[in-house]
């Protein structure tokens, strides 16, 4: 079973990095279920993924620690957008535009209440906070 959930991080490790220069295609699934293979698979891979700084930057101060700054989160805000845009202007369809425009705001309202603490205090306790 170690080997399958090495091999299927590795997979989803992959499709993670190659979907960083695909756009429409979300990231952050593939590198959340790579943690998770890689954190069942072994100490070393788990290891290494924690200790690594886009890790770091990321997910334990950005998450853990409600770190991401506003100006991070304003380029959120902008990338999706930007590629939010061009279904919006190419479909031509109502019913998707009103979507991708409720989706947007859903996304600020849902970041900016987490890391404003409107909502989901305690949500996540990193690991020195753990009990």
């Amino acid at each position: 079973m170690r080997y399958l959930y090495i091999l299927l991080g590795l997979i989803t490790f992959g499709i993670g990095t190659v979907t960083i220069w695909v756009p429409g295609i979300p990231t952050t699934p593939f590198y959340l279920l790579t943690a998770f293979f890689w954190g069942r698979s072994s100490e070393r891979l788990h290891a290494w993924l924690t200790q690594n700084k886009h890790y770091q930057k990321y997910v334990h101060e950005g998450i853990y620690h409600r770190g991401l700054t506003q100006r991070a989160r304003i380029v959120i805000y902008l990338v999706t957008a930007a590629m939010m845009s061009i279904p919006f202007f190419t479909s031509g369809k109502t019913w998707l535009q009103f979507t991708l425009i409720g989706a947007s705001l859903s996304q600020i309202i849902s970041m900016e209440g987490f890391y404003r603490g409107w909502w989901m205090n305690n949500w996540f306790l990193p690991d020195d906070d753990a009990e």
